[in-house]
Formats: C-alpha cells, structure tokens, sequence
C-alpha cells in the first residue's frame, strides 16, 4: 500500500478539508457570530423541553412558542433587575480604577522593601510598575466602556436570537437531513455516525457548562457578599462567566478579586485573602461535585491541547473563540478519530 493511500494520510486529507470548511462558515458568519452561538445554546438548552412538551401532545410550533416565552420573561426578568445592579457595580468599579492602582502599587512597593531587607535585591518595583498601572488604568477604563458598549448590543441580540432560536427549534432537523443528503453514497453512513456522536457530546458539554457557569457565579457572589468585598454581584457574575475558559478563567477571577479588594475604603488586608479563599473554595465545589455531576466525560482533553486551543481560537475569533475552543477542540477529536476508523476499515477490507 502506497503512503498516499495510507489510513493516516487519508484521514489528514479529509480533516483538513472539513476544519477549512468550517473555518470559512465561521469567517463569513463573523458579524453575527454572537448570536448564533447564542442561538444554537438556547437550542441545545430547549430542544429536550420542546420534545417533551410535544411527546404529551402538544403542537410542535406552540411549544417552540411556550419556550420563547419563558425565554422572554426570563430576558424581561434579568433586563428590569440584574442588568441596572450590573451596570451600578460597573460605574463603581470605574471609579475605583485609579485607586485600585494605587493600592497595588503600594502592595508592591512594601513586598519589594521585603525583598531588599530580607534578600539583598535591591528591586524598586514602584519605579517599575508605574507606568505600568497607569497604562492599566486607562486600559481598564476603556475596556469597561466597550463592556457597556458590548451590553447595550447584547440587548439588541436579544431582539434577533428568538427568531433565529425559533427557526433552528423548527426547522434545523429538517435543514439537517437536507444537507445530510448531499453526502455521497461512501460516505452517507460515516457523516451520520459524526454528526451523532458531535451533536451528543456538544449537547451535553453545552447544558453542563452553562448550569455550571450559574452556579459558579451564585457560589461566589454569595462569599463575596458574605466577605464584605465590594461589587459582589459583579465579580460573581464575571467569575461564572470566566469559568467558561478552562485554567486560564480561574486566574483572571483571582486577579480581579485581589484588585478590587485592594481598592476598598478602609484597606483590610483580610479581605484579600478571604477573597482568594472564596474563588478557591468555587474551584474545589467545582472540581468535586459540580463537574462530575453535570460535566463528566463531556469532553476528554489534555490541558496543554486546551490551552494551545484558547489561544489559536482566541487569535481567529476573539472572546467568542475563546469560549468555543474546548468543544471545538472536542468535537474535532471525534470528527478526526471517525475519519481514522472509517479510513482503517476501508483499508483492511482492500487488502482482504
């Protein structure tokens, strides 16, 4: 057997054919990326509710419709209470910044009188970091005017998501089968197998890390308040959502805890630590009953494929990439260890 022919060669030839594809459907639907993840998130969230509600004999269409609603009061809900107390904890951390950087500098300066007294190293971190934190400040400042910015039009996706939710609920098995169809006779029964097994696990992976997510953010929106840091909701709210990025989201929640707790009027020294406690206590809830109870076996990645996966995602597609990068990455071992099996037998079967 020739090596052009071989299982290996062959199932590197068709992977990369579909990974071009997809990366060119994500490409062209770049502008309205956002909310079509959100839609296709709120179809693996709905799908198994609508077909209950159609299994005990309600109509399909109003069922969809039972769905949106419930989706519109729940918007209704989170636009008229959480989003104003949101938008208060986001002035206020505004007009910390420069306080907070303040506060760090000055945490840095005394650890670096640490380091000359103790050590000999002669290191002044004040000089050094200055305009570092100035620029952050700035920085930050700007990044929470585009969060504002990217909230207001997060308002407006909500006015697209429910037609674009309510056709896929209709429609999207139907658009399935119909581009099923156009696969050729060879590879009918192997683009089925695919499509089941990514479907599956991209179903469970999606339901497990948003109700992971909720709970991450409850978790420690409430320690936080219970601690006394300031702007809990907040914090809460941003550590459920960093929970999304595996390794690296842990690590920006610790940073921002410690910032804003820095900044806070009397300084207490405590709070730092107790903030910490809060985020690393979430982890180990996390890690030991809320991943293998809604998480487990939804995707089976190695840390450093993970991480290499957040940055190249992250690099193409932004924020969004970010998030899709864990179950892109899993569907694509699926998508690539089908190919493999297929190409395999189709080998053996030659040369028997």
């Amino acid at each position: 057997m020739s090596w052009e022919k071989s299982p290996h060669i062959q199932t590197f030839k068709l992977f990369a054919i579909v990974v071009a594809v997809c990366l060119s459907s994500f490409y062209l639907i770049s502008s309205v990326l956002v909310p079509v993840v959100i839609s296709f998130t709120l179809y693996a969230l709905f799908e198994p509710a609508t077909l209950y509600l159609v299994r005990h004999n309600f109509n399909h269409s109003l069922s969809i419709m039972i769905m949106l609603v419930f989706l519109l009061i729940v918007s209704v809900l989170i636009i008229g209470f959480a989003l104003p107390a949101l938008f208060d904890q986001v002035t206020l951390l505004q007009s910390k910044l420069p306080q907070i950087a303040k506060q760090l500098e000055k945490l840095l300066t005394g650890y670096g009188e640490f380091l000359a007294n103790e050590f000999g190293a002669n290191v002044d971190i004040s000089e050094l970091t200055l305009s570092i934190l100035s620029e952050s400040s700035s920085l930050g400042q700007s990044a929470l005017i585009k969060v504002s910015n990217s909230l207001l039009n997060f308002v407006i996706f909500f006015i697209l998501v429910p037609f674009l939710t309510y056709y896929l609920l209709k429609d999207f098995k139907r658009a399935r089968n119909d581009l099923m169809n156009w696969l050729p006779n060879s590879s009918f029964e192997l683009g089925w197998l695919i499509y089941h097994n990514v479907s599956r696990q991209l179903n469970a992976y999606t339901r497990g890390v948003m109700l992971q997510s909720l709970i991450m953010a409850v978790f420690c929106s409430l320690g936080f308040s219970l601690i006394g840091l300031d702007i809990p909701v907040l914090l809460g709210a941003i550590t459920g959502m960093l929970n999304l990025v595996p390794y690296v989201g842990p690590v920006i929640s610790v940073i921002l805890a410690l910032l804003v707790g820095a900044a806070m009027t009397p300084f207490e020294p405590s709070v730092l630590y107790l903030a910490v406690a809060v985020i690393i206590a979430a982890q180990i809830f996390d890690n030991l009953v809320v991943i293998p109870a809604v998480v487990a076996h939804a995707v089976d990645l190695h840390p450093v494929q993970a991480i290499l996966g957040i940055i190249i995602f992250g690099s193409l597609f932004g924020t969004v990439g970010v998030i899709l990068a864990m179950p892109a990455i899993a569907a694509g071992k699926i998508v690539i260890s089908n190919i493999y099996a297929d190409m395999a037998n189709a080998s053996l079967k030659s040369v028997a």
